[in-house]
């Protein structure tokens, strides 16, 4: 077994080798390769080898042993890479063109098993502190972007994700400030196919809120749920009202990009 001083050096060097073949108007043989990289050729040759064996180089075949060019598994990464790319873009693209989003600080994040995470974030203009990490990780029951994906589901997946993480194996919330009791965190679910949104008031940071809509792809999947967030104000039914309809509508038009043109329920019916 490779020692982990000697896989890491081998795994750079497995990159340079791609990019390297990914520039080349002839596929390079494995001699090419050692000398464009300054690798030695028994490294070089044993490296091209098992990257041919696992998909991500092809042997060209030819007179004098041919090269190698990219091979067909990193067309298998690729078709999982786009469309997160599709997503990151659209929604990028959207948050600039909407000026009323400065005084909010807008998240995106998928569900991956229990928690969500954070894949794109933009914080607000005047900066209150409210920021999401890409790559942060929160339980997604206690999340309003967790919460609009999981309300959003069809029954049966819902069903599911219950089964596979049932209400009596949930984390503790973040706060001990708002709706936290699994009932409560249920009801917020359920009112997601209602109006359309989900609400953390307060669940994951004390004085914030955030509203969240699940987004949609050309199938019909949701693969992401879009929070605009804020301190919460005095005056919440009003505010909640607006924010709500907001972020409705900014979902809607981040899916109708990505290609849905679904029937929407609650506040996008």
């Amino acid at each position: 077994m490779m020692k982990e001083s000697e896989s890491v050096p081998a795994l750079r060097r497995a990159v340079k080798i791609l990019d390297l073949v990914s520039t080349q108007d002839t596929p390079p043989n494995a001699a090419a390769i050692a000398r464009l990289l300054d690798l030695p050729r028994s490294s070089a040759h044993g490296l091209v080898t098992v990257m041919a064996e696992l998909g991500l180089l092809e042997a060209t075949g030819g007179s004098g042993g041919g090269g190698f060019r990219l091979g067909s598994r990193l067309l298998d990464w690729a078709v999982q890479v786009s469309p997160r790319q599709d997503l990151l873009n659209a929604f990028h693209q959207l948050i600039g063109e909407r000026p009323e989003l400065g005084a909010y600080t807008v998240s995106l994040s998928t569900l991956e098993g229990e928690d969500v995470v954070y894949v794109a974030s933009r914080a607000n203009e005047k900066g209150f502190g409210i920021h999401y990490n890409v790559g942060l990780r929160l339980p997604a029951m206690y999340t309003a972007t967790g919460m609009a994906q999981l309300g959003a589901m069809e029954g049966a997946a819902l069903r599911k994700w219950l089964t596979l993480y049932p209400m009596s194996s949930w984390p503790a919330p973040p706060t001990t400030t708002g709706a936290s009791a699994p009932v409560a965190v249920m009801d917020e679910i359920a009112g997601v196919r209602r109006r359309g949104y989900a609400v953390d008031d307060e669940q994951v940071q004390v004085g914030v809120w955030c509203f969240a809509a699940p987004v949609h792809d050309l199938a019909g999947n949701v693969v992401a749920g879009l929070g605009i967030s804020q301190p919460k104000p005095k005056d919440t039914l009003k505010q909640a009202e607006a924010m709500g309809r907001l972020v409705v509508s900014i979902a809607q038009t981040l899916s109708g990009r990505l290609g849905y043109r679904g029937r929407w329920g609650g506040l996008g019916e």
